[in-house]
This record gives C-alpha cells, structure tokens and sequence, in this order.
C-alpha cells in the first residue's frame, strides 16, 4: 500500500496549493486583473473534495493520519457519551 503514502502527500500538496491560490486571489480581489472573489468559494468546495478523499485513505491507513484528527476522534466519543446522559 505504499502507493496511498504517494497520493496522501500528494493531496495534502494540492490542499496546501490551493490554499495558497485562495489567498493570492482575496489578495488581489478588486485589483486590476484580480479574480472575481467568488472562485475563492469555489477553491474552498475543492479543498473540502480533497478532504473527504483523505478521509477515505484514513479508513485504509489510519497510520497517516494526522495527529490533531486522531485526538479530535477521541474527543468525539467522549461528547457523544456525555450527551447521552443528559
């Protein structure tokens, strides 16, 4: 399965791409040659998409992923039960 550790990197490259790209573009948003602010919105569905794609790796590898989204996993199990006893 070494192939999904090349396409993890490679998404989060394209996150981190566009990302970048986002920001450029509310940067120049309203300059001359700026892009119109509402592709911003659209680069944001993009990341969202590259998102659910990693979270599918993460099904598959939960080796790779990230630290901050395991800790956030526990947490949720947590909520869930205190919610439960109310």
């Amino acid at each position: 399965m070494a192939k999904l550790d090349n396409i993890h990197a490679k998404l989060i490259e394209a996150s981190r791409l566009l990302d970048e790209a986002a920001r450029e573009m509310r940067e120049t948003n309203g300059k001359s040659g700026g892009m119109p602010i509402e592709q911003v919105g659209k680069i944001g569905a993009a990341i969202a998409e590259v998102m659910l794609v990693r979270h599918q790796i993460y099904v598959l590898r939960p080796d790779l992923m990230p630290g901050y989204l395991k800790d956030a996993d526990a947490g949720e199990g947590e909520d869930s039960d205190k919610k439960d006893d109310k």
